[in-house]
């Protein structure tokens, strides 16, 4: 049977961290690959990595919550419209950080649509969870790119269970980078908020 993964070609983009504790740490993103799905015309969750996606060495899971309009909407540059969890995989399989936080998405193609480009700005990341030996260097941060995503209704949901699988190996325990909970007959998915470390 193929994997989900075998399914991502022809999606990814660059997510930029930088760092606000540290302005020379900046830690530069290529993400080759992508799928997402929605719940509406104003909620999308998206999922980005680098790397084959069953070894990534960095994963993002985006969660868009209200969809901005051209012309309707103010940008402004204090507003969140999406959480996001940056995963970094450290080398040699053990080691794991998660940052969390929020910022803005604007899509630049309709959500719903089989291909979906959104840049993403103004996001501030701070370390969430870690593994004992992760090593820190970013701190707080700001997070800013583009990406593009294939729209996969049936294995998105497959897709975030690996991640969680994978995060929960590394650090030991479970922990949620983001999720959506099954759906009945004939009803769009929906959308289960982000679970926070305790």
């Amino acid at each position: 049977m193929p994997s989900v993964f075998t399914m991502f070609g022809g999606s990814g983009g660059e997510l930029n961290v930088k760092s606000i504790s540290d302005k020379n740490v900046t830690l530069r993103g290529g993400f080759e690959s992508g799928i997402y799905t929605i719940a509406d015309q104003n909620t999308a969750t998206i999922i980005l990595y680098d790397g084959p996606a069953d070894n990534p060495s960095q994963a993002v899971t985006i969660r868009m919550f209200w969809n901005p309009h051209a012309g309707r909407t103010p940008i402004d540059p204090t507003a969140t419209n999406a959480t996001i969890q940056y995963v970094i995989f450290g080398d040699g399989g053990k080691e794991i950080g998660i940052y969390s936080g929020a910022g803005y998405l604007y899509p630049n193609t309709t959500v719903g649509s089989d291909l979906f480009t959104g840049s993403v700005w103004q996001s501030t990341l701070r370390i969430a969870d870690k593994t004992d030996g992760f090593d820190d260097t970013i701190g707080l941060a700001r997070l800013e790119g583009k990406f593009t995503v294939n729209r996969d209704d049936i294995n998105l949901t497959t897709a975030l269970h690996a991640l969680n699988r994978q995060v929960r190996d590394r650090l030991g325990r479970a922990r949620v980078v983001d999720s959506i909970s099954p759906k009945p007959d004939d009803e769009a998915p929906r959308i289960v908020g982000v679970i926070p470390a305790r």
